[in-house]
């Protein structure tokens, strides 16, 4: 009688444990907070085009890795890990855009700058991007790695053509997903200066005009 009750009793005692754990671990589930790029406000010192300026953002490319709706952070040189808590409310390459077309022109998208949907009639030049990295890591760095193209209204010829490499120092926590996208909202507000910049010299050169 000993003997049989032995076995009952670790029975019982592994099927509590499972119920156990299950509810511990149905107590820790953390609701997933969902997050986009924002612009940055524009100091003084920032160069910033013309009024009548009138630029179609083109097609924007990104790395697979960056277009899951879970925040990605670099561990390593090789190695990408997923906040699964912390989810893009956007796919990035649409949140990327709309954040970028603010930061040229210090202000929500208007008559003077057009998405590659808008009427064409009004463009003087197009713009396409190639992220090739935008991320933050587990030190709070953020990288922004972009090669980028402007051309001619008509989109074929090329006026201009460079890579940006963008660097900067951040907050990374776990507990702070916010911090990620500031970082990188931060960094696409850098990038849209880069491109600002050759967009005046277009102009003052007669490369574009209005």
């Amino acid at each position: 009688m000993k003997s049989g009750f032995c076995p009952l009793r670790l029975v019982f005692t592994a099927f509590s444990g499972v119920l156990l754990s299950g509810c511990l671990l149905k107590t820790a589930t953390v609701p997933a907070r969902h997050f986009v790029l924002a612009p940055i406000q524009a100091d003084e010192s920032s160069p910033t085009p013309k009024e009548d300026f009138s630029v179609e953002i083109g097609f924007i490319k990104m790395p697979a890795y960056l277009l899951r709706d879970s925040i990605a952070v670099r561990n390593g040189t090789n190695e990408i890990e997923y906040l699964e808590n912390a989810l893009w409310a956007e796919r990035l390459d649409q949140s990327f855009q709309r954040a970028l077309m603010a930061d040229l022109y210090g202000s929500p998208p208007s008559d003077t700058i057009h998405s590659a949907e808008t009427d064409r009639k009004k463009v003087i030049a197009k713009i396409f991007i190639n992220v090739q990295q935008f991320d933050v890591d587990t030190e709070g760095h953020g990288t922004l790695i972009a090669q980028w193209r402007i051309a001619a209204s008509d989109g074929n010829e090329s006026l201009r053509s460079g890579q940006t490499s963008l660097a900067r120092t951040g907050v990374f926590s776990r507990r702070d997903p916010a911090a990620i996208a500031r970082t990188m909202s931060e960094l696409t507000a850098e990038f849209s200066h880069e491109l600002t910049r050759s967009l005046s010299g277009l102009t003052k050169a007669g490369a574009i005009s209005h």
